[in-house]
Formats: C-alpha cells, sequence, structure tokens
C-alpha cells in the first residue's frame, strides 16, 4: 500500500509563493477585494490538474477545481481565498486539506485565474 503521506523524490519540483489576502474596507466598513496580497510561504510544490477523485473529494466543499497544489506542512496557517502564484499563473485556493490529520503534508484545492484575475 502507498503510504498518502510520502512524497516521492523530486515532486516537488515548482518553486511557489502562497499570499494573503489583505483586504480592505469601504466608508461602511464592508470588505472590498483585496486591495495587496502578502506573501506568507515560498516553497517547493507539486502541482497537477486535479483528477476525478479529487474533484469528487473536493467537491463536497467547493464544486470547482482546477488543480491541485501538493506542499509539506509549511507551520503557518494556509486558508481558503489565499493565492498561489507558479511563474505567471495565478491559483485561488478553494479548500485546504491537512492529509490525515497528521500536520505532514497539505492539499490546496485550487481554482485557477485568468490573467485579468478572474476564474476561468
Amino acid at each position: 500500500m502507498i503510504d498518502p503521506l510520502m512524497i516521492q523524490p523530486g515532486a516537488l519540483r515548482n518553486l511557489i509563493q502562497i499570499q494573503a489576502p489583505q483586504n480592505t474596507a469601504d466608508a461602511r466598513g464592508l470588505s472590498l477585494e483585496p486591495a495587496n496580497w502578502n506573501t506568507v510561504l515560498t516553497t517547493r510544490a507539486a502541482i497537477y490538474t486535479a483528477g476525478g477523485r479529487e474533484t469528487s473529494q473536493a467537491a463536497q466543499v467547493v464544486s470547482e477545481v482546477s488543480h491541485v497544489v501538493k506542499i509539506r506542512w509549511p507551520g503557518v496557517a494556509i486558508l481558503a481565498g489565499f493565492q498561489v502564484l507558479f511563474g505567471d499563473r495565478v491559483f485561488i485556493v478553494k479548500y485546504v486539506e491537512n492529509v490525515l490529520e497528521r500536520n505532514r503534508l497539505l492539499n490546496l484545492y485550487c481554482l485557477e485565474a485568468d490573467q485579468g484575475g478572474g476564474q476561468l
């Protein structure tokens, strides 16, 4: 049986940045779209297109997932609504899975954004 917490050598070959939104409020105190993004982590990751298993697993929480970003446990909180930068590509985190609740591996279920900041 394959250990779900085991990462194959060389699998984390993509250098990414994970960013948290810095929201601003309007005059009525309502939160607007993120004005800025703060980088909370730069790390190596495996990025792959979500297959049937990942899509159905994430569908319990979100309906649209295009990619899964796998990283080692970061030691900082990663939440839905964060974004992942990979080169000139942007992925919006929709759901975060702490694999087997062991604090060793995170799967970030993401939706790729287009170049204008919208979702594809």
